[in-house]
């Protein structure tokens, strides 16, 4: 009952901030070889042009679930068919950002599509995203216990 609950209320504010900011993000890309950096709050990543950096705080925060789901598109083959994902927050929160922002660039089919070369990239970044979170967590650890 207590997941169903906050299943309700995180749909009810992803759905609240993406119709207060429906159809503001960029359409078109105003740069020629656009690059993509590692979002580590959402484990994703996102293209210079994508205006993630630009955007209000909130609707940040509630993309993040879709920007995760886009990254494990392009980078897992099978992501998409794969049943277990099927009902996951973060499958209804990419189909609820389309529906908000159709025309976004972010869901251009070359950015929701498995790309093996990205997909190493990303498996790449993830490794060392997570190495660094962990040497950082274990430092201030041992920092405490001195």
């Amino acid at each position: 009952m207590r997941k169903t609950a906050e299943r309700i209320i995180q749909e009810l504010f992803i759905r609240r901030v993406f119709r207060k900011f429906k159809d503001s993000l960029p359409t078109k890309s105003d740069f020629e070889n656009p690059k993509f950096d590692y979002h580590v709050l959402a484990d994703a990543i996102v293209w210079e042009d994508e205006g993630i950096e630009k955007c209000n705080p909130k609707l940040e925060n509630a993309l993040r679930y879709a920007l995760n789901y886009r990254t494990n598109l392009i980078a897992n083959t099978d992501f998409e068919t794969n049943n277990a994902n099927s009902g996951k927050i973060e499958k209804r929160t990419f189909k609820l950002a389309k529906k908000y922002f159709p025309n976004w660039i972010r869901f251009n089919e070359s950015r929701c599509s498995y790309n093996s070369e990205l997909s190493d990239r990303i498996k790449r970044i993830r490794k060392v995203s997570e190495w660094k979170i962990d040497k950082m967590l274990n430092y201030e650890k041992t920092e405490f216990e001195n």
